[in-house]
């Protein structure tokens, strides 16, 4: 298996773009999005097996599901990417991605909210 941790959501996300977009994300190490227990919102996460059209997403806040590949797409977050992050008080809260780090994993947001900075990690963070 793929060690995304170690190639690097970066070298995901490159590799994506060069797949067109009707193209679903659906093979081992793939970093995508994809509901969680049957939700509208989508959140990050990593394929970790496949069995036939079924596959198993390890989500970056470290939760594993078994869904149909049909319904997670590639990961496609980047700065000035529309998102909503979880803040302390458990609440949801829309912002925009202003930096995301080498290993996809730590990014910067503001929250539209009040314009605060934070520092968070994709695991707090989903997207419709």
């Amino acid at each position: 298996m793929t060690n995304f941790k170690t190639i690097g959501k970066a070298a995901i996300i490159a590799a994506a773009a060069c797949v067109s977009s009707g193209a679903l994300a659906q093979q081992v190490g793939d970093w995508v999005l994809s509901p969680w227990r049957g939700s509208r919102v989508l959140y990050p996460g990593v394929i970790e097996a496949r069995n036939g059209t079924t596959v198993t997403v390890r989500f970056d806040d470290g939760s594993v599901e078994s869904r149909q590949a049909s319904t997670v797409r590639f990961f496609d977050w980047e700065p000035g990417s529309r998102i909503s992050c979880q803040w302390s008080d458990g609440r949801w809260y829309n912002a925009v991605i202003v930096s995301l780090s080498g290993n996809g994993y730590n990014m910067t947001i503001r929250y539209d909210q009040d314009g605060s900075l934070e520092d968070t990690t994709t695991g707090s963070c989903r997207t419709r």
